[in-house]
């Protein structure tokens, strides 16, 4: 704990160890389905979900994911061994987080980020196999989270392209494994029988909100970039794949640029729509009671593009036939964005927004951690009221989650 209370994560990361899916899944059912990844020339993985390549060699995804205070050449031959170890060992995590400041995290996936929505590899089309692997994550990540119960707070992963499955799991997930959320993506999960993407705010999903309104837990936008995810990455084509691997930027694809591009541009664009969605689409108003978090996409946008949102409702007062409030209102009543500590603007943002509403997250082991994240985001928030660097530095994120943290 810090002079200005407590320092919490509010999005860091796991790294899934190579036997989560391949130890806790019925083998018999779902024989090469199952997710598993295989070393290959010593020093390269091939990473398989459904029996298809989702990542090979050099660029597999998982390498990029824990690559923190790597070297390029380290970076290019990370293997399990090599990995950062607080990605899938808690207590190395804990000595981490110790060495830094923070008091506790709230953790979410790397593969299992990828587990759909709308995604084509045949395996993923079938509800029971997405469902179990889902459940296989929330299992181990219960797991994990158990060595450090007022330290370690995971987020559970949801079968949402099934309503009714992931009303199911995020029942059990909260309720049996104490889970503190749900995390979801920022796109579309179901297709209709004309094959129209669904987007968020479609009533189709009305019953998933209800469910998490009634257990109490906040709902975190995740997104992620790979080729074959729905939204901005795909649409736009900010990444390619050849020859069954990821084409990152650090491959120089020149065309459709790579993971850094995905990052900087998809992820932004795809939390943009999120917020219009639960915002003017009546999410927020349907469910006044749910929280939702945005994640991973940076914060300094969302003071402009909440007054816009709340210029166009104005000007088209059709929409307000379903809204009671503005968008900056809802957002200010039921939303939290995480910011990266090096965001010029976040201390101008938390004042614009509220400094109750701005989280801060260090993304660790995933290239954007560095040491001395937690003097960076002290740094950051200076210029704030002593009482708004309390929340900004843990109090917002202990509200959003609704953490007990150790005494």
């Amino acid at each position: 704990m810090s002079s200005n209370g407590s320092v919490v994560d509010g999005d860091g990361h796991v790294m899934e160890p190579e036997d989560l899916w391949t130890e806790r899944m019925d083998a018999k059912r779902w024989g090469d389905w199952i997710p598993r990844k295989v070393t290959e020339d010593e020093v390269y993985e091939t990473t398989y979900t459904g029996g298809v390549v989702r990542g090979g060699g050099r660029e597999l995804q998982d390498q990029m994911a824990a690559a923190v205070g790597m070297t390029a050449k380290e970076f290019f031959d990370l293997t399990q061994s090599l990995r950062v170890p607080g990605g899938y060992d808690p207590h190395a995590r804990i000595a981490d987080m110790d060495a830094e400041g923070i008091d506790a995290a709230v953790l979410y996936p790397s593969q299992a980020m990828f587990f759909g929505p709308i995604d084509p590899i045949p395996a993923l089309q079938d509800h029971e196999f997405v469902a179990d692997c889902i459940r296989a994550y929330n299992d181990w990540i219960a797991e994990y989270c158990s060595a450090y119960p007022t330290r370690l707070f995971g987020m559970a992963g949801v079968p949402l392209q099934d309503v009714d499955r992931a009303i199911a799991e995020a029942q059990r997930a909260v309720g049996e494994l104490g889970l503190r959320g749900i995390f979801i993506r920022p796109s579309a999960y179901i297709i209709d029988e004309l094959g129209t993407e669904l987007p968020l705010n479609h009533s189709v999903y009305d019953p998933f909100w209800a469910t998490c309104q009634e257990l109490g837990v906040p709902v975190g936008f995740h997104p992620g970039v790979h080729v074959d995810t729905p939204g901005a990455c795909r649409k736009f084509g900010l990444v390619m794949e050849s020859e069954n691997m990821m084409v990152t930027n650090m491959a120089m694809t020149e065309i459709h640029g790579g993971s850094g591009l995905g990052q900087a541009v998809g992820n932004a664009a795809d939390m943009i729509v999120t917020l219009g969605r639960i915002t003017m689409g009546g999410v927020c108003e349907r469910f006044p009671k749910l929280g939702f978090i945005l994640l991973e996409a940076g914060g300094g946008w969302v003071p402009t593009q909440l007054e816009r949102m709340d210029e166009q409702v104005k000007a088209f007062p059709l929409e307000k036939r379903w809204l009671s409030l503005l968008p900056s209102e809802y957002f200010k009543r039921q939303c939290w964005v995480s910011f990266e500590p090096e965001e010029w603007n976040l201390a101008a943002c938390a004042e614009f927004l509220g400094a109750d509403r701005v989280i801060w997250a260090s993304d660790y082991p995933h290239p954007e951690y560095h040491p001395g994240i937690v003097k960076e985001v002290q740094e950051a928030v200076e210029p704030l009221a002593e009482a708004d660097r309390r929340k900004v530095l843990g109090e917002s994120a202990i509200a959003a989650y609704d953490l007990t943290l150790a005494s």
